[in-house]
Formats: structure tokens, C-alpha cells, sequence
């Protein structure tokens, strides 16, 4: 590159517009046969490229040329530019290898795929698109409904001129009857952490994609599916137990390239073990910082292996545990604040009500729990329970009684109030979060020491027990406490832990 530019500096203005021109043509022509070329050429001046970059264009461009693969999965990190490759440039270089491309863009819901919908257009509607495929052409204006003579172009479809190839962008809760695929290009169809727990949402995604998407296909289909996994059972996962990988026989060819390079099963990766991706995005340094804070988060968001809930969602090593002696204070000079997780009932085999009691030390955000127990007990004696347990924890006049506003929250409320307690409703958006998702939310101030067990009686070991045996464990009440204490007071909107 450097003797290029000391050959164009000793020519002469006319002879430099020449060699520029030069250049461009020949860009301009590898750019039709070569994917990596077409997206540094269009792609904005201050992207940096990175060897990754290189490679997936490749998988892609093979993708799109030949039949090595046409079920293709590639899991990466979020922030490493698989969208802007596979979502916003393929399907515009695609069509300038075949204007009859028949293609459905498929993301989590529809305002995304019209987003991205919209940058295709922009890609395809550049002049240095049109030099280098003259003969795909948009519609110049913008045209909602079909009408004769007019192809369409808008936010939720484009059609290619003197052509069969269309784009239509969807949600994968949208509708796509009546138009075949040629080319299917789904991306992180789940949105978030809190519809990746949910089982209700894993299986709506599953349904449309056996019900809808694969109605589209045929015989001579292809199906690119990019995503960064956020659970086990999300759509990869029960595509990959149904079909299987092409390394075992199966369907799926899968391309993993975690965040830091954990083995040597993928011969095309060139880095060490223990280097990461995209160092110039997203260092080492920072993607450690990440992975101390939020273990399991990070195996699956950005190392692609998704943790297998149950037993291993919340570690004992995780809580700090200190005796009363080792206290930076002194029980009875601090507020302590109660919780209730309520249930009717004193039968042992229904679920038990839960209670707990914490101080939060605002100054250097730190949550203590003097206890988090559970019983099984009729209304009447359970509000004595909670009376003679908070009284001996330390409650006051300036103490505030959370209370989970379902099942017999309702009367723990109306009761304690009436005893004088300062009674208040557990926050309704951290009710509705589900199990999961809270105990997933929780992860980073647990692992970062911020939660302190005092060890005053025998309750800790019972505690622990039940939050490592989560969910699968029989009863989750004393887990759900401990999640509402620490998204209360840990997890605020200035909470350092807040990373996504």
C-alpha cells in the first residue's frame, strides 16, 4: 500500500485521476463476485475491519453462490457487526447476483425488520451500487400497494425491477402467506433476556417458525439464521435437537466465534486460546470485567453456550458471609426492613410462605440479610409469626414491610398494617419479570459481593440450598425475596450492574 501511494504521488494530476479511477473500476468489479469486497467498498469509511469480518463474508458468500450449506447458523457476540453483514449488506449483494431472489427478512418484531429494511434500500439506491449492478434496479419512487405497471417499495417490502425478487421484512410474529422463499434471513429473533426465559415466547418463535417460515420454503430454499444465544431452548437450540448439525449428519452447518477464544475446535479461527474477537470494539480487558460480573450472562450472550438452567443459576460462593462480630456495625443501630412471600396454607405439600429481613448500607451498596426462612401457616397464626420474627429482627417505627401482593398478601397487608406496620407493595414490574429472568437480573451484584449473609441462628445453610437448587428445586420462596431485596436496592437505574 505504501509503494501504491508513492507511485500516485509522483503522478501527475491527470495520471492520478486515472490510477483512482482505475482502482475504482477494479473494486467495483471484484465487489460483484466477492461479498468482502462489496461490503469494505460500500460500507462507511470509519468501520474497521477485522479478521472475522473476512471469514463470515466467505461463509456467506458461499451461502448465497453454492449449495455447500443452505441451513446456516453463525452464533456471535452482540456488537460484532454479524448484522450489518448478514442483515443489512447480503441481501443486497444477493440480488445483484440474482434479481429473482424471492426473500423474507425475519427479526424479533416488525419495526426492527422494517429498520433494516430501509438500510437495504439505501445500500441498493447508492450510485456506487448501481455501477457495479447495473441491471438491479428499485423502483425510484416509493410505492405502497401494487398496482399495474409499478413495483412496490416501502418499509415493509420492495420489489426488484424486471424481476421476480422481492424483500419482505417481518417480526416472527407477523404474517408471510402467499410469499415464497427462495432466501430466508433470520437475526436474533428473541429480543431480550426476559423473553429468552420465557417459555410462552420460546414457543410462540418455534410455532411460527414450523407454522409460517417453513411453509414458505421449497426444494431449492435457503435459510440463514444469525443470533446470539441467550438460552438453551431458544430457536437454535430446538432446531439443532430436531435437525441435528451437518457435522453429525444433520441439517445445520453452525459457525460459533465466541468473545475469547476458548478451544481449537474451529481450525479457520486464527487466535490463541484466551484472545478475543474484536479486540478493537470490545478488549480483553472489558470483556473479563464483563464475565467476572455476570458469569452465566456472559457464556451464553457472548461465549454462544447458553447455561443449562437448573442447579447453576445461583452459586453459594457468590454470597459474602460474615457472623455478627464481623459486622462493620452494630444490629440494633441500623433500620432493618422485612419481606413477605405469603401463601395461605399450613399443609406441607403446598408451597410455604417465605419472610426476610435486610438492611442496605445506601453509602457503600451493600445489602445485608439477617434471615430469609419460610413456614406453613394458617392466616391468623402467620401474622403472629411475622409479628414475633420482625420484632426480633430489629423492626421499628421506621421500617418498611414489603409484601408480595398475591395469594394472601392481600390480608398480610390489611393485618400487619392494622398492627402498625409500614406496609408497601413489592414492586409489580419486579413481580411480573418471572423467576427466571429476576434470578438471571440478580447474577452481577451476587458475584460482585455486594450481598452479605449475616450468620445469627441456622438459616443461612437452608437458604443456600434452595437458591443452588434453583429451578428445579421444589420450592422457590426464599429465592424469590432474595431477588426483590436485591433488584430494590442493587439493581436501581444507577446500579453499575445494569450492563444491558
Amino acid at each position: 500500500m505504501k509503494k501504491l501511494k508513492n507511485d500516485c504521488d509522483s503522478l501527475t494530476r491527470i495520471e492520478k485521476l486515472e490510477w483512482i479511477e482505475l482502482k475504482t473500476i477494479q473494486k467495483r468489479r471484484k465487489s460483484k463476485s466477492d461479498f468482502f469486497t462489496f461490503l469494505k467498498y460500500l460500507a462507511p469509511d470509519e468501520f474497521v475491519w477485522n479478521w472475522h469480518h473476512e471469514y463470515v463474508c466467505n461463509i456467506l458468500q458461499d451461502f448465497i453462490l453454492t449449495d455447500k450449506h443452505p441451513f446456516l447458523m453463525i452464533f456471535m457476540p452482540p456488537q460484532h457487526q454479524k448484522s450489518t453483514m448478514m442483515t443489512e449488506y447480503l441481501p443486497a449483494w444477493a440480488f445483484g447476483q440474482d434479481i429473482n431472489y424471492q426473500t423474507l427478512l425475519v427479526m424479533y418484531n416488525s419495526t426492527m425488520a422494517k429498520k433494516y429494511n430501509r438500510k437495504i434500500q439505501r445500500i441498493m439506491g447508492n450510485e456506487e451500487y448501481k455501477a457495479i449492478f447495473p441491471n438491479t434496479r428499485l423502483n425510484e419512487k416509493n410505492v405502497v400497494s401494487s398496482a399495474e405497471g409499478q413495483y412496490i417499495k416501502n418499509s415493509e417490502e420492495f420489489e426488484i425491477v424486471g424481476g421476480r425478487g422481492f424483500l419482505k421484512a417481518v417480526g416472527v410474529d407477523g404474517g408471510i402467506a402467499g410469499n415464497p422463499a427462495k432466501l430466508a434471513l433470520m437475526d436474533d429473533v428473541i429480543k431480550n433476556v426476559k423473553e429468552a426465559n420465557s417459555l410462552t415466547y420460546r414457543n410462540a418463535v418455534y410455532d411460527w417458525y414450523t407454522d409460517e417460515l417453513e411453509a414458505r420454503l421449497h426444494n431449492d430454499s435457503k435459510v440463514a439464521f444469525t443470533i446470539t444465544r441467550r438460552h438453551e431452548d431458544d430457536l437454535a437450540g430446538r432446531l439443532l435437537k430436531r435437525d441435528g448439525t451437518t457435522e453429525t449428519g444433520g441439517k445445520w452447518k453452525v459457525i460459533t466465534l465466541p468473545a475469547i477464544k476458548e478451544d481449537n475446535k474451529n481450525k479457520e479461527d486464527p487466535r490463541q486460546i484466551g484472545e478475543a474477537l474484536f479486540p478493537f470494539l470490545h478488549s480483553l480487558k472489558r470483556l473479563t470485567e464483563v464475565k467476572e460480573k455476570q458469569p452465566t450472562t456472559f457464556s451464553g450472550l457472548y461465549q454462544q453456550n447458553p447455561t443449562k438452567k437448573g442447579g447453576d443459576m445461583i452459586k453459594g460462593s457468590w454470597f459474602v458471609r460474615k457472623t455478627v462480630n464481623e459486622l462493620p456495625f452494630n444490629l440494633d443501630d441500623v433500620v432493618w426492613n422485612g419481606w413477605i412471600d405469603g401463601a395461605w396454607t399450613e399443609n406441607v405439600k403446598n408451597d410455604p410462605s417465605a419472610l426476610g429481613f435486610e438492611y442496605f448500607d445506601k453509602e457503600n451498596r451493600i445489602l445485608y440479610i439477617r434471615r430469609i426462612i419460610e413456614f406453613r401457616k394458617r392466616i391468623s397464626e402467620a401474622i403472629e409469626h411475622v409479628d414475633k420474627s420482625a420484632k426480633f429482627a430489629g423492626m421499628n417505627e421506621k421500617s418498611m414491610m414489603h409484601i408480595e401482593m398475591k395469594s394472601s398478601g392481600w390480608a398480610f397487608y390489611d393485618f400487619l398494617f392494622e398492627k402498625g406496620y409500614n406496609c408497601t407493595q413489592v414492586a409489580n414490574e419486579d413481580v411480573k419479570l418471572g423467576k427466571n429472568t429476576r434470578v438471571a437480573s440478580i447474577e452481577p451484584p451476587l458475584v460482585g459481593g455486594r450481598v452479605v449473609l449475616i450468620e445469627e441462628g441456622n438459616w443461612v445453610e437452608s437458604f443456600i440450598e434452595q437458591c443452588e437448587g434453583f429451578p428445579k428445586a421444589k420450592h422457590d420462596d426464599k429465592v424469590d425475596v432474595l431477588c426483590y431485596m436485591v433488584l430494590k436496592y442493587l439493581l436501581g437505574e444507577s446500579s453499575p450492574y445494569l450492563l444491558y
